[in-house]
């Protein structure tokens, strides 16, 4: 009877479609396998137990809401995680929440529901600015008129002086409109915190008050109504931002950094920024776009007269309401939107303003940024194309010194490019920046603001941009483009857009990976490689599921990528499951894996609903080091205690040759103790009411039950992991070899016993069937047995308990909260020759 003992090097493969299950002569069968489960596929070839997952905070809604993550990356040593949900956003560095200390500082009426609150007084100067309580709205006007200030004052007394505060508030307005806040001793002073010019939206600010009482004040000074709302000092609690959005906008949300701002764009909400000046400091504030972008020049006999050249307020006068919003008029979503008249006598010359409130549907006021030359009507004039009219961009990429956006409700395939430099700036003709005294002639110079439409046979909305270094790729519903010029950059006069694949996007943002972007096809069941084939110079899109068409079922919601330790991308499914495929194209890796968390959710699995990262840091507050990679960040949603949550979490640091052996993370939503030795530890309310699995001063401990947020361990340990166990599973495929005579398939044989190359390895379970397995350690008789059993490098041969059978299988599993690392199989394999 013959014996074959085939080698199983690699399993960097990663889980193959079922549809290849017969396809034992295919090259990467070999490296593949039909399972794999809290396995992470190595670019050297073998698998490796996934490290387990941290706990951080809870999600603000939890129980009812979802909320999903976004990095801003303001260094490298300086990188945050928001946490994004409905209506707010929060904040992560140093792998914990920022959270304010408690103080008895309060801010009173700050919600300006009654104007008998109290709490504010009037500080303006001059005899016409004034504040005044806006019942129906529940704000604060500060109504600043000439050159007078409107001040609003409040005194503020603490016990808690010389210790971090943070006032939150909210500015209402028309972009571009601002409150200044200031922080001082007394009034009118601001030497505890210097004037800040706070924009529409909303801020966070850190200031220290030395003294009590201390002062705060907000002063209008830009001659018109700024309102403000919602103040408070935030309480032993996190620090938290409102912003616009609901939960079911979330998701796409996106946008690009530069520095210390990050823009993100939606269709549904004008495009704001989150601008970062330390920790606890923050601004969410409305784009103010300058001059632009417009819609093409009125064609009709409509004319657009203002009734003054200069000033806030001013009412412009339509004649008619043909060529406004499809010939229905003004609409009051056409609040914040751009107009631009050239009412000059003779040749060009442009004006432009901001529409701030809606009149009727010829009528409107508007705020006036650069001088109209008269009040005569004129047929010349131009709408924004950004509004609540039209929609606003989805989505936008930096490239070339420019910020380019994409994709309004009324031009899904028009994409705009701000003027160099001044990513603000969309001034179509000539920018002040550079030329302050150039009459705007409509001249178009290189560095102007330029725009373009896909020349598509179809709709073809914008679903994401990506910049690399000499292109930009732009995802559609048909297909991918990229645009390009005859010269070296792209300019207003000098730009092509081709599409190069016809694939079709998915509006999920993609993954840039060196030279190539990983991203979704329109069905959300293929990831595709997007980039400049070598030897055809074309742009090709290669299909990196091919191999696992089924791993992505049903689809994929949401991607982020890992470059540090082993190149990876994560991928979360619509059903909960967090997937990983390890990418080294030049190396031909491309490996998919599953990952199940520990815990439950309704009797069913965990479900992962966000996935971000960001690069590692040694700060203040970290367990561990995480400066040599990159951090997975997640939200969780279990079932804990009888009750829905929602846990921020991310992946701690895989095991190292040369670690100590209790610092091994293996366990979910895990917290760790360090410190004396006890047996009694507490700390773990977010785990209440569920069984626990323990690993003490690196010994598997067991399990308990969290009653009130405490465990007590069988004996006492310095250095305890604590937290939810989970399972990491391989299931191997046909055998490939053992039949001297040809294929395997359709021959009887067994497996006999197994030789495992593995590397930090402590227990494992390996049999014919998940129901079937036993139970293996690495412990020599030579090893105390009041000890842990250390962990193990080398080969490893044990007896295995199969049966004559057709499809004989290995299963390998482990719920252990130990590293495993497989580097190699060599099963022993008898065949009943055929005839």
């Amino acid at each position: 009877m013959p014996k074959s003992h085939p080698l199983s090097s690699s399993f960097n493969t990663g889980e193959l479609t079922p549809r290849l299950a017969a396809r034992l002569d295919f090259t990467k069968y070999a490296s593949g396998v039909e399972t794999l489960e809290n396995f992470l596929p190595l670019p050297e070839g073998g698998i490796q137990r996934r490290a387990g997952t941290r706990y951080v905070a809870t999600s603000k809604n939890g129980a009812t809401e979802k909320c999903r993550l976004k990095r801003f990356e303001f260094s490298t040593t300086q990188p945050y995680i928001l946490e994004f949900g409905k209506e707010y956003m929060r904040f992560y560095k140093n792998q914990g929440q920022i959270v304010v200390a408690e103080t008895d500082a309060i801010i009173q009426n700050g919600a300006f529901d009654s104007s008998a609150g109290g709490g504010w007084t009037n500080q303006s100067t001059g005899s016409t600015a004034a504040i005044s309580f806006d019942d129906s709205g529940n704000h604060l006007d500060l109504d600043g008129v000439n050159n007078d200030n409107a001040i609003a004052e409040q005194q503020v007394f603490t016990s808690d002086t010389n210790q971090e505060h943070v006032i939150r508030f909210r500015v209402l307005g028309a972009a571009g409109d601002y409150l200044t806040f200031r922080v001082g001793t007394a009034t009118d002073l601001n030497d505890t915190y210097p004037d800040f010019d706070a924009y529409v939206g909303y801020h966070t600010i850190a200031f220290t008050p030395t003294t009590s009482p201390f002062f705060i004040q907000f002063d209008n000074e830009i001659g018109k109504t700024v309102a403000l709302d919602d103040v408070q000092l935030i309480d032993d609690a996190p620090v938290e931002l409102t912003t616009p959005y609901a939960e079911g906008d979330l998701f796409e949300v996106e946008g690009p950094q530069s520095a210390d701002i990050l823009y993100l764009f939606h269709n549904s909400y004008p495009t704001y920024k989150l601008e970062r000046r330390g920790d606890s400091t923050w601004s969410f504030v409305e784009v103010d776009w300058k001059d632009g972008p417009y819609l093409d020049i009125n064609v009709t006999s409509t004319t657009m007269a203002p009734a003054a050249t200069n000033g806030l307020g001013i009412v412009v006068t339509a004649s008619s309401t043909d060529g406004i919003n499809g010939n229905v008029g003004f609409k009051s979503t056409d609040v914040g939107r751009l107009l631009r008249i050239d009412n000059v006598a003779t040749g060009e010359n442009w004006g432009y303003s901001k529409i701030v409130e809606f009149l009727t549907t010829t009528t409107v006021k508007v705020d006036i940024r650069r001088n109209f030359q008269r009040t005569n009507a004129d047929v010349r004039w131009r709408l924004g194309s950004f509004s609540g009219t039209t929609g606003y961009p989805g989505n936008g990429s930096f490239f070339q010194g420019r910020l380019y956006m994409g994709n309004t409700t009324d031009q899904p395939t028009t994409f705009w490019a701000s003027n160099s430099n001044f990513f603000e700036d969309m001034y179509p003709d000539s920018d002040p920046n550079n030329e302050p005294d150039i009459n705007y002639d409509g001249t178009i110079e290189d560095d102007d603001s330029l725009n373009s439409t896909l020349a598509a046979d179809n709709v073809n909305a914008i679903q994401w941009m990506s910049a690399g270094e000499d292109a930009l790729a732009m995802g559609t519903a048909g297909g991918e483009w990229i645009p390009s010029s005859e010269g070296i950059v792209l300019t207003p006069s000098d730009n092509t857009a081709k599409r190069q694949t016809t694939h079709g996007s998915a509006k999920i943002q993609p993954a840039r990976v060196d030279r190539v972007v990983l991203f979704a096809q329109r069905a959300k069941r293929k990831i595709l490689e997007f980039g400049l084939e070598a030897v055809s110079l074309k742009y090709e899109a290669f299909d990196m599921t091919r191999l696992a068409q089924h791993i992505t079922n049903p689809k994929v919601i949401e991607m982020a990528y890992a470059e540090e330790p082993d190149s990876v991308l994560w991928t979360v499914r619509s059903d909960g499951e967090l997937l990983s495929m390890t990418f080294r194209r030049q190396e031909d890796v491309v490996g998919w894996a599953r990952h199940i968390l520990g815990g439950n959710f309704n009797q069913g699995i965990t479900q992962v609903e966000s996935v971000e990262t960001i690069p590692g840091n040694d700060g203040n507050g970290q367990v561990q080091n995480s400066e040599d990679r990159d951090e997975v960040w997640v939200v969780v949603k279990r079932t804990i205690n009888c009750n829905t949550v929602r846990y921020i979490e991310f992946i701690e640091r895989d095991f190292e040759t040369g670690d100590d052996n209790d610092d091994s993370y293996y366990v979910d939503s895990c917290i760790t103790y360090d410190s004396t030795a006890a047996t009694s530890l507490t700390g773990l309310d977010h785990l209440e009411g569920e069984t626990v699995t323990i690993l003490a001063d690196g010994a598997i401990a067991g399990t308990k039950e969290v009653s009130s947020g405490n465990i007590t361990l069988d004996d006492s340990a310095s250095t305890v992991q604590i937290g939810l166990g989970y399972t990491h599973k391989l299931k191997t495929l046909k055998l490939a070899s053992g039949n001297p005579a040809g294929t395997p398939v359709g021959r009887i044989k067994r497996v006999l016993g197994v030789t495992l190359v593995v590397l930090n390895s402590q227990t494992f379970k390996l049999g014919p069937s998940s129901a079937a397995l036993i139970p293996y350690d690495f412990r020599t008789i030579s090893d105390p047995m009041d000890a842990f059993a250390p962990l193990y490098t080398g080969e490893f041969f044990v007896e295995f308990d199969g049966d004559w059978a057709l499809d004989e299988r290995m299963f390998l599993e482990s719920s252990d909260p130990t590293p495993f690392t497989l580097l190699a199989l060599a099963p022993e394999i008898n065949v009943v020759p055929g005839l």
